[in-house]
């Protein structure tokens, strides 16, 4: 197994990955700040969340 690793530092396909993962969790934590932000709306227009999943039913 460390072979293989040792294979990846190599041909620099190791950092590629770390990037691509760095990049995914960038994107999800913009998601994530997005729909705290909707959330926020909600609360300050006074409809709890639970009214638009009873609708969406």
């Amino acid at each position: 197994m460390p072979e293989k690793n040792e294979q990846a530092v190599a041909d620099g396909s190791l950092e590629q990955e770390l990037e691509r993962e760095r990049r995914e969790h960038a994107l999800i934590d913009e998601e994530k700040l997005g729909m705290d932000e909707l959330e926020e709306e909600r609360l300050k227009r006074g409809d709890p969340a639970e009214k638009e999943d009873k609708s969406r039913r």
